[in-house]
């Protein structure tokens, strides 16, 4: 199902930036705090790993031997910032990253709980070099199916007449409205397309957790005919 967004969140809940040490607080009250981030035009992929005391915006931890994350078995390091807290990070070569991968997570009790995910490509095709400005223009994209919480979304770049369209579902394309071409005034649209994933966790603590993927493709230019 397609629409055209036309209000943004006005509320966005503040995450807490403070850092605490795992080893202060309930085990079972640690939330799990996952994004992974692709940008087309960089080739990096980011995976940032967060646990928090007590929900998804609270205190930022630092994991205590015998505590610990892994991505496939490679222990990662801590790091921290003053606008994010601790956090544990990962940066690899997308054409690396594509495929199976798993966080294995152990508390201070050595509890194991492990996440499994699957990264795999998001691609538009048969993007036309020319649309009418009288006609719905139809975008068709590969991926696997979109889930209950996951959507696509198309926006302009450097437009006078912005619209940003949402995509949710099974299917396999984008249509925008030839009511949008029409208010276009520029003879090139420049299309931005940005993938919003949950990922399921299937093992977390009882607080438990979220794991967002942010997947953003280069800029497409289509000329706008009469």
């Amino acid at each position: 199902m397609a629409g055209i967004l036309f209000t943004v969140m006005a509320l966005v809940a503040c995450d807490s930036n403070e850092i605490g040490d795992s080893k202060d607080v309930n085990q079972d009250k640690i939330f799990m705090d996952y994004e992974l981030s692709y940008n087309q035009s960089d080739e990096q992929v980011e995976l940032d790993l967060q646990y928090r005391f007590a929900g998804p915006a609270g205190t930022t931890l630092v994991l205590n031997y015998p505590s610990r994350v892994e991505l496939d078995g490679e222990n990662l390091v801590v790091d921290s910032s003053e606008g994010s807290g601790a956090y544990y990070e990962t940066k690899q070569r997308f054409s690396d990253f594509i495929g199976n991968h798993t966080i294995r997570f152990a508390d201070l009790n050595n509890k194991k709980l492990e996440n499994s995910f699957d990264f795999s490509t998001f691609t538009l095709h048969e993007v036309p070099a020319t649309a009418s400005r009288k006609e719905d223009l139809h975008l068709y994209y590969n991926l696997r199916p979109l889930g209950a919480n996951d959507f696509i979304e198309i926006k302009t770049a450097g437009s006078d007449s912005s619209f940003s369209i949402k995509e949710e579902g099974p299917g396999n394309r984008i249509t925008i409205p030839a009511a949008e071409l029409a208010r276009q005034n520029r003879k090139i649209l420049t299309l931005e397309c940005t993938l919003y994933r949950d990922i399921p966790l299937s093992q977390t603590t009882s607080e438990g957790g979220s794991f967002k993927m942010i997947y953003r493709l280069k800029p497409v230019k289509i000329k706008l005919e009469p």
